[in-house]
């Protein structure tokens, strides 16, 4: 049974040295993809694209140059254009990284984001343009400011941050409001419609007045570390709460004194929430998912908002990884354990403050990834300044009524449940420090999934798990630069007689197993084809998909610089196809490598005993 399905399934016949035709797609997505994943049982396939990586703007018409802000946004008109190539070639959903606002202009990293404000950089301005936003920008205001994109030869493009997008958007957003506010004097029906809009985001939203401050206050003092502030607006997001005198005339002179900032900024976060609001309903429309992400931390401003939720003195890190062989600092603000709960059980302050975290990653999106999951549970903690450190359950003094322990149980699982989210759905990332505290509750108590990554671990010892399963994370080099590693390729989980023997179960695989051991390519190719056999749920890093031989982000190596700004180029799909008809292709042939997963599954089910899912 299992070879006659072998033999009638055949990847389409397309020439991959361009684009498809519409007929082609049809028998590409109906005979090529659907077929293959009805067999293996895949039922999410996810691409790792954070929101900055999303492409340039699409080339204009002679084919020459576009307009770019200098980072991509998984919003915009660019974002619609590139999900119905993600679906044609199998993929429902993208992996977000954290979407929350960058405070610094030194670290771009979403891990640093705030989750209180969302990332502005994320905003299409050509959007302005059109009737819905009023007009409030021509495209002559757009191609005034924003440099000129030239076309390359190479499959992939760098974010510009600081100073080209931060610039950008300042100037374009300072624009946008000023004709905002005279289209409102002149009467226009659409800027007015925006203004009741405006009104009525801002009374949902009343936190973004306090990341308006913050953001007044960390251009004014030049750093977003704000103990380095001057008492009075160290502590004016406090003062304000408690209605002080002197805290509310701090802020109206602020206002006063710089230019409109502060009502730009918070238009901006409107016309934001706006663009999300418009994407969601698209994807629905079309059925692709966003699958946002719950980063463990907290970022200054989110801090200095929330003062009196925080530990003093103490930061999340982890106990490997830094310096010497010692801790990694991450300088993440812990939550306060003893306002997590009241007495009676219902949720604190920091409770309520962590379940609104949860609830910003889950609001106009679909799934999240929940970042460093032993930090609800278990988290590694260390002092300022100080030497002492460990996990918080074996702190009894900071955490006497073990309130962490009830984090997962009693906020994040219930909250999930409220969205409608099965709490396996989510992309737990679970590749921590083991301590008993964390595996009796995550594991044993929750039954709780995780992550699967190939990069190191062999895929048929846990092909029967609820996890989501990759070869690589945004952390990870791609495949075709993992290989070249000594200790990848010497990790029996790439090693050749474990790959020929899942690929070949009921076969004779010496001559495969050799043609894998000295062909890299063919390797990668029998990797990927592992990920589809064993795992349902299943994530490719957009690097791996597109054959891009740069990495996203070099884990534990701060100091590069072109660290989170990987991102697709604007002409993506003719650089996609040319790949895969080049000599030796990098990019990732779905037809070609599901073909094989194919004939391995059906070869395991006819070994005794084998069954890969």
């Amino acid at each position: 049974m299992y070879i006659s399905r072998i033999n009638n399934y055949s990847s389409p016949k397309v020439n991959f040295g361009r684009k498809l035709t519409k007929n082609e797609e049809q028998d590409y997505k109906n005979n090529g993809i659907k077929p293959a994943f009805d067999y293996l049982g895949i039922k999410e396939v996810a691409m790792i694209l954070h929101g900055t990586s999303y492409p340039e703007s699409r080339l204009s018409q002679n084919k020459e140059i576009s307009n770019d802000i200098g980072v991509g946004t998984p919003y915009g008109k660019v974002a619609a254009q590139l999900i119905p190539f993600e679906i044609l070639h199998g993929f429902n959903s993208n992996q977000l990284g954290p979407v929350g606002e960058l405070n610094s202009r030194q670290k771009f990293s979403p891990y640093e984001s705030s989750i209180g404000s969302k990332n502005y950089l994320f905003i299409d301005f050509n959007k302005l343009t059109e009737n819905e936003y009023a007009h409030l920008l021509q495209t002559s205001d757009i191609t005034g400011i924003v440099s000129p994109v030239e076309k390359t030869n190479k499959n992939y493009a760098y974010s510009d941050f600081f100073p080209e997008a931060f610039t950008n958007y300042n100037n374009l957003i300072k624009k946008a409001y000023s004709n905002f506010n005279k289209k409102l004097e002149q009467g226009d029906s659409r800027a007015i419609k925006m203004s009741k809009e405006f009104s009525e985001f801002m009374n949902n939203n009343p936190e973004i007045e306090t990341y308006a401050m913050f953001n007044i206050l960390k251009d004014l003092y030049g750093t977003d570390d704000y103990t380095k502030w001057k008492d009075i607006d160290k502590n004016l997001a406090d003062n304000l709460k408690k209605d002080d005198y002197d805290a509310h005339f701090r802020k109206k002179q602020l206002r006063l004194k710089t230019d409109n900032k502060y009502e730009e900024y918070c238009f901006a976060q409107y016309i934001l929430d706006k663009q999300i609001k418009e994407n969601t309903a698209f994807r629905k429309e079309i059925g692709f998912k966003y699958i946002s992400d719950m980063l463990v931390g907290f970022s200054p401003a989110d801090e200095w908002a929330h003062q009196d939720l925080f530990l003093k003195d103490y930061r999340i890190g982890c106990p490997y990884g830094g310096p010497y062989g010692g801790i990694q600092k991450w300088n993440v603000p812990v939550l306060d354990p003893k306002k997590l709960f009241n007495k009676d059980g219902t949720l604190g302050s920091a409770g309520e403050y962590l379940k609104s975290k949860l609830e910003a990653s889950l609001t106009d999106f679909d799934n999240v990834r929940i970042d460093h999951a032993l930090g609800l549970v278990d988290p590694f903690i260390y002092a300022k300044g100080g030497y002492r450190q460990g996990n918080i359950n074996d702190m009894p003094d900071i955490d006497p009524d073990k309130n962490y322990q009830k984090v997962l149980t009693k906020i994040i699982l219930p909250t999930l449940e409220e969205h409608g989210i099965d709490k396996n759905s989510p992309v737990w990332e679970d590749l921590v420090t083991d301590t008993p505290t964390f595996n009796r509750i995550y594991y044993h108590e929750n039954g709780l999934s995780g992550i699967t990554p190939l990069e190191y671990k062999k895929g048929e010892d846990y092909r029967n798990t609820k996890n989501w399963f990759l070869v690589g994370s945004h952390d990870s080099d791609p495949a075709h630069k993992m290989i070249k590693k000594d200790w990848v390729r010497n990790n029996e989980a790439w090693h050749p007689m474990y790959l020929a023997g899942v690929l070949n179960a009921s076969s004779d695989s010496s001559e495969y197993c050799n043609k894998i051991a000295h062909d890299d390519n063919e390797r990668v190719k029998a990797k990927f084809a592992e990920l589809f056999m064993m795992g349902d749920k299943i994530q490719i890093s957009f690097a791996d998909f597109f054959g891009i031989d740069k990495t996203y982000n070099e884990g534990g190596n701060d100091g590069n610089p072109n660290n989170w700004k990987l991102r697709l180029n604007n002409d993506y799909e003719d650089t996609y196809y040319k790949n895969l008809s080049s000599e030796h292709p990098t990019a990732i042939n779905m037809p070609e490598i599901l073909k094989m997963a194919v004939k391995g599954k059906a070869e395991m089910k006819i070994a005794p005993g084998q069954d890969p899912k």
